[in-house]
């Protein structure tokens, strides 16, 4: 790998800037007392986001920033507006100018094989940011356990259903996105295994946001006379599921759960009575710090695990008041 500007990094330094808190809800601090040791001012950063459309994808991209400019380093970021092609652009761009190091986040795609071959045919090293691809030629990844979590859900709603029952799933879609995929095979995978559940999947996917999520729900609400338990891919859809419930007047009889663990979420779920009641913990913020904190230390020259998988909790009524 070619590193341009090598930086001397104390091995403190690594430790106390990939230490994560994981119940942060707000960008983290990063400890200044213990920035990279070195030229670091020198170093440049291109933080590639597929799209900034939403507090998820802004959270990892302000958290880079923040991480990179606190060691000194000059982050340059770049927004494709869910355009695969520009990401590639955006990409190459990067590679044009020079960067030493490039973060990508990229949203919903599965691949973008040929950004990572830009970035690898100029030795420039690519971590990436929530999205693992198919294609591995990248450095590092540093992301959620998605079918872990979906699994903590699917094991929670069979505790509060033992005697089983309909659960309707909303997925974001489209078909083929493998981060909704691992998270409800992870759900369907407990209600299976449970065996007394009638698993019913909403035809509609919800877009990853709450108006199309409540749309799916609506249809389910018409199509189903009994739910006993909402599951949807992210917390965005099932909260606009929600309020389909509620304006049905059917909210009594069901419970949600969601993934993601947003601040409305997570409000809901500690509202007293609501039905609102898991979701499971993928702070963006903590993601977006530690893709910095591998960056420096492939900058340094050490060698990283290439998938870095991280700490995905989940958030119920008994421990909600600790990532508030």
């Amino acid at each position: 790998m070619r590193i341009t500007k090598l930086i001397a990094v104390a091995a403190a330094g690594i430790l106390a800037l990939g230490t994560l808190a994981a119940c942060t809800t707000t960008p983290p601090e990063v400890d200044e007392s213990t920035p990279a040791v070195g030229d670091s001012t020198n170093i440049t950063i291109g933080m590639a986001n597929l799209s900034l459309g939403g507090d998820y994808f802004v959270g990892m991209d302000v958290a880079v920033k923040d991480a990179g400019q606190s060691l000194g380093w000059t982050v340059l970021s770049s927004n494709a507006d869910g355009d695969a092609g520009k990401l590639l652009s955006d990409v190459q761009n990067f590679v044009t100018q020079g960067v030493d190091g490039i973060i990508i986040s990229g949203g919903w795609l599965n691949d973008f094989a040929e950004a990572l071959t830009a970035a690898s045919d100029a030795d420039i090293p690519v971590v990436l940011v929530d999205r693992l691809t198919e294609s591995k030629n990248f450095t590092a990844w540093i992301g959620p356990e998605n079918r872990r979590m979906g699994n903590d859900i699917g094991d929670f709603i069979v505790g509060q259903l033992p005697q089983g029952g309909v659960a309707v799933i909303i997925r974001g879609g489209p078909e083929d996105n493998t981060i909704g995929i691992a998270r409800t095979a992870g759900v369907v995978s407990a209600l299976d295994a449970a065996g007394n559940f009638d698993i019913q999947k909403a035809a509609d996917f919800g877009q990853w946001n709450a108006a199309d999520g409540k749309t799916a729900m609506e249809n389910m609400l018409a199509k189903l006379t009994k739910i006993d338990v909402v599951f949807c891919e992210n917390d965005d859809m099932c909260l606009g599921a929600q309020s389909a419930a509620k304006d049905a007047g059917r909210s009594a009889e069901m419970f949600f759960c969601g993934i993601d663990g947003s601040a409305a979420a997570k409000a809901e779920i500690a509202t007293e009575g609501t039905n609102y009641l898991a979701t499971g913990f993928n702070d963006p913020f903590v993601i977006g710090k530690e893709g910095v904190a591998v960056m420096n230390q492939i900058l340094a020259g050490e060698k990283v695990d290439q998938e870095q998988p991280i700490d995905s909790p989940m958030i119920t009524k008994e421990n909600v008041a600790e990532y508030l």
